[in-house]
């Protein structure tokens, strides 16, 4: 376990990414969501858990027309460079209610806060101010409620094995804004930030815990992905998480973590096109450190995440650069009810 998560944090400061060519669209930030570890519970009982989860997003991309004589931009100006910074975050309410022995019922609802910064610059580095200051970007802070998940769930030990496997689905009640890219291209304010995808979405996934061993290994894998257009005629991309995690206990109640997340994103879609300066997908391999503290039937655990690995669509619009450099979550739950 010590090797592992020598190994881990060595790789993460080795390899870590510090920036990659983005989309010059990459306004729309989704991060893997903060798992909740699988645990069984027997009929009657509750867990309750709340579980927060942040970043920071740096992203640099070129606007304007190198040649403006010559240019179909609206509206017309010379090239500059648009510097954001963007900070969301997510807070997830989770509830688990054990029905029977194997069957049980999970409730997440998440709410959502994002915080944005916009500079712009001439391509010499001087402070640019351009003809549409607040057109695509602006100083803000946005929140409100995500779109919450209904999921049923199924729990078996199967030689000494926990297998949890989840289905369900999610509930379009997040704030959804209108084609940003039709009214971008007439020159008019708009919004990229989508707090949920406006439609009913299925979503599944599964925990595999063997926890008999002085190491635990836990391999999980979780999906969500949009089958029709919203009534904006937005269609989210795809979201696939997939992970590999050993725990051992470190000191009395205190148990520490190591794995490896692979979170892939697939493009986002309008009115069933690809936007070429749009969200067009995103694959990340990420390192993955926590630590979980007990206090009988309550817990409190870290987890920190750093990108080894990190690919981003960029299309055929002048791509521009991100750097994301670590994923933080902090999760409390609590368990009612426990059999003694």
């Amino acid at each position: 376990m010590r090797a592992l998560v020598i190994a881990a944090m060595g790789a993460a400061a080795l390899f870590s990414p510090a920036r990659v060519d983005a989309c010059a669209g990459c306004r729309n930030p989704n991060m893997p969501i903060t798992r909740l570890e699988a645990v069984h519970l027997a009929p009657g009982e509750v867990r309750a858990a709340a579980i927060l989860g942040t970043t920071s997003v740096h992203v640099t991309h070129p606007a304007g027309c190198v040649d403006p004589a010559n240019c179909t931009e609206v509206p017309v100006q010379p090239a500059y460079l648009h510097d954001q910074r963007i900070y969301p975050g997510e807070l997830r309410a989770v509830g688990e209610v054990g029905i029977t022995d194997v069957l049980g019922i999970e409730v997440h609802v998440p709410t959502r806060i994002v915080h944005t910064t916009i500079k712009y610059a001439t391509p010499g580095g001087a402070p640019y101010v351009p003809v549409d200051p607040e057109v695509h970007h602006r100083n803000e802070t946005l929140a409100g409620i995500g779109d919450p998940w209904v999921l049923g769930r199924w729990n078996r030990t199967v030689g000494g094995v926990l297998i949890t496997a989840r289905a369900g689905v999610s509930l379009p009640l997040g704030h959804t804004e209108p084609n940003p890219f039709a009214l971008g291209d007439q020159g008019l304010r708009h919004q990229h930030i989508q707090f949920g995808s406006g439609t009913f979405d299925p979503v599944a996934g599964f925990d595999v815990v063997r926890p008999s061993l002085k190491v635990q290994i836990t391999g999980y894998g979780q999906a969500q992905t949009s089958l029709y257009d919203n009534r904006h005629g937005y269609r989210a991309g795809t979201r696939l998480l997939a992970g590999l995690q050993a725990g051992r206990r470190l000191w009395k109640t205190l148990t520490g973590g190591a794995g490896i997340d692979v979170a892939h994103e697939g493009a986002e879609r309008w009115d069933g096109r690809i936007q070429q300066d749009g969200n067009l997908g995103r694959t990340e391999l990420l390192a993955a450190l926590s630590l979980v503290q007990s206090f009988g039937d309550t817990s409190v655990g870290m987890i920190a995440r750093v990108p080894l690995w990190r690919r981003i669509v960029v299309g055929d619009e002048p791509p521009g650069s991100l750097s994301s450099p670590v994923m933080l979550g902090v999760i409390l739950s609590h368990t009612f009810g426990r059999r003694r």
